[in-house]
């Protein structure tokens, strides 16, 4: 049996409750949370401590890795285990080191991590509700997804999740992380004020919008569309349809682009999880499938093109090329190296 002791802080994340020696602002906030109800622990620890461990052929010299435990070394940062689906602790590089740069790991790599061990499909996406349904954003760091979802919000769409999303079985969309990280040329076109917001952590010129700065759901909600972002060049960009998407008919490259799009695919070949990665994911393109959703390159005509769509229908972002044509343009994806660490 896991016998967890509360910690000061109690918050929601996937529909867990998570209990921590560490506030975590970029979560929800658990109430009236106690013994009973917590399901997972984020605890300071030491980690001459940890057991040792018999790492798989999947590990690399920062990640170690084995079933149902996990383990992560950041220079400068600290160290991470996560291990049962239960428990994430923590040490602290030396005392320069912040919450706030402890915090981008833990709500983000660790809780990931985390996740998989507990058997979740965790895609690399961002997910936003209106009228009821959610919409995700799937794309590489950098991708975009995160201005794509400010410039929605603005629009009145309420964050769900950000970086990571977990879809479950019945195709419902969970709340986890719900803050925005903006590189810092995104928050320059978007004419925000940079100097006012946080910094995501030391040596990144990337910055947080808090869930406090933002309107967010704490309900899990029916998934709609999945949509994989691409980025169109100032040469292909027109005045008409300026946002477009079309839907990946053949379901081996759908799965292999979701596949590809699952949070550090290597994690779940190292924690022995790689077969029910492959499973949920071939479940969730046959229930939604996936869509290319092209965007113009630049950010003030993404958000004038907003104003006229409506992601939650993507038969009407159909470009007037044929589906036949467009599809020649898909390439099978390859799996590509693992992944930046967020």
């Amino acid at each position: 049996m896991v016998v967890f002791t509360p910690c000061a802080n109690t918050h929601t994340a996937f529909g867990l409750c998570i209990s921590s020696d560490l506030a975590l602002p970029e979560l929800a906030v658990y109430l009236k949370a106690d013994a009973a109800v917590i399901q997972v622990s984020i605890t300071a620890s030491t980690r001459e401590h940890w057991p040792e461990l018999s790492a798989s052929e999947h590990s690399t010299a920062n990640v170690q890795m084995a079933p149902n435990d996990w383990r992560l070394e950041l220079e400068g940062i600290g160290w991470f285990r996560v291990h049962q689906g239960c428990f994430i602790c923590w040490q602290r590089w030396d005392d320069s080191v912040s919450d706030r740069d402890l915090r981008t790991f833990l709500v983000s790599t660790a809780l990931g991590a985390l996740m998989i061990q507990r058997g979740s499909l965790m895609l690399q996406g961002t997910a936003l509700i209106r009228d009821g349904k959610a919409v995700v954003l799937l794309g590489a760091p950098a991708s975009g997804k995160s201005t794509l979802a400010w410039c929605l919000h603005q629009q009145g769409w309420q964050l769900l999740s950000s970086e990571l999303t977990l879809i479950d079985p019945q195709g419902m969309v969970w709340p986890g992380m719900q803050q925005l990280k903006l590189w810092h040329d995104a928050v320059i076109e978007l004419e925000l004020d940079w100097q006012q917001m946080p910094f995501v952590r030391k040596g990144l010129r990337r910055y947080a919008v808090m869930p406090t700065h933002l309107s967010t759901s704490n309900q899990p909600t029916p998934l709609a569309v999945i949509y994989g972002l691409t980025r169109r060049n100032k040469e292909g960009d027109t005045d008409e349809a300026p946002i477009s998407a079309l839907p990946i008919v053949s379901q081996q490259v759908a799965l292999l682009q979701l596949r590809n799009q699952a949070f550090q695919p290597r994690f779940y070949r190292g924690m022995g999880q790689e077969q029910q990665l492959f499973l949920h994911a071939a479940a969730l393109v046959h229930r939604v499938g996936l869509h290319r959703l092209e965007l113009p390159d630049e950010i003030k005509r993404v958000q004038k093109a907003l104003t006229d769509v409506n992601l939650l229908d993507p038969t009407s972002l159909a470009p007037k090329q044929s589906q036949a044509e467009s599809m020649q343009e898909v390439e099978s994806p390859r799996e590509g190296p693992p992944k930046e660490l967020q």
